[in-house]
């Protein structure tokens, strides 16, 4: 997947290059033009196809992206209201399923997430000790970490 991607942004700056365009419509001109050259290919000699994997990858991305509205106005409407509503816990959430570069994504993703941090590793990469600032009970804490990770995995590493 992220061959054709660098392929795909390849094409798009020869077709830049070659059509002399330096305009936005350009760019996403050479970026179609090299996702039907992609696309075909893969067609023809019977490759995962890659317009399903970049299906997926934006798919995974606008829910991570409506995941990370929904913790920020949660943050936001914790600093402008009165009071204190944090539930802190620290979790541990196995991790021995997933690959270096697995857990060193989902990782990213939790702490990117405005509200949660991952803490620790354990030092044989089984368990991630995460600290969560709105975790009123353990068990939908870990059911939302669980959800992020199945939609990484379904999405972006399958």
């Amino acid at each position: 997947m992220s061959r054709r991607l660098v392929l795909n942004v390849g094409l798009a700056g020869i077709y830049l290059v070659w059509a002399d365009e330096r305009s936005w419509l350009g760019v996403l001109v050479g970026i179609a033009i090299g996702f039907v050259v992609i696309s075909v290919y893969d067609l023809s000699t019977g490759l995962p196809v890659y317009a399903v994997r970049l299906f997926r990858l934006v798919r995974f991305g606008a829910y991570f992206l409506a995941v990370l509205v929904r913790a920020n106005l949660q943050i936001a409407w914790e600093i402008v209201t009165p009071g204190f509503r944090q539930t802190p816990r620290i979790l541990r959430y196995p991790v021995a399923h997933l690959t270096a570069v697995q857990k060193t994504v989902f990782a990213n993703c939790i702490t990117l997430t405005p509200g949660t941090l991952v803490v620790d590793v354990t030092p044989d990469g089984g368990l991630l000790y995460v600290h969560c600032m709105y975790a009123e009970d353990r068990a939908t804490a870990i059911t939302e970490l669980r959800k992020l990770d199945e939609r990484l995995q379904r999405e972006v590493f399958s």
